[in-house]
């Protein structure tokens, strides 16, 4: 008999024991799911702002190029102008001093020729 009742006591906590462990079991499940559906929201956040960023970066993208763009338009437009105003400057500043000298020649007050700085063609 005391076997019985040694047997029916081990059989009673092994019972417990189980019933415990499924309990167990069904909250880790729940908590598993619960864990699921937040990980599937965050997830979806993070690819929407994925797709944000890529799209701001195809505009950063597009901007740098017409930055570029502008800046090469704006090297060509200068060198241009360079090239368009220096020449006929140098002629004009030339012919200045040109009718200046024959002016005073004129007048008879030619002086000697000025040993200073002389303007160079810039090509």
């Amino acid at each position: 008999m005391v076997i019985a009742v040694a047997a029916t006591v081990v059989v009673a906590l092994l019972a417990m024991a189980a019933l415990s462990l499924a309990r167990t079991a069904a909250q880790l499940r729940d908590l598993a799911s619960e864990l699921s559906e937040h990980a599937e929201v965050v997830l979806g956040a993070v690819e929407d702002t994925v797709v944000r960023a890529r799209a701001e970066l195809d505009r950063v993208d597009d901007l740098v190029g017409s930055a570029e763009a502008i800046s090469q338009t704006v090297g060509s437009a200068s060198r241009l102008a360079q090239a368009a105003v220096s020449t006929p400057l140098i002629k004009i500043m030339a012919f200045g001093a040109g009718t200046a000298r024959a002016g005073r020649r004129l007048r008879g007050r030619d002086e000697p020729p000025r040993r200073g700085r002389r303007l160079r063609r810039v090509s």
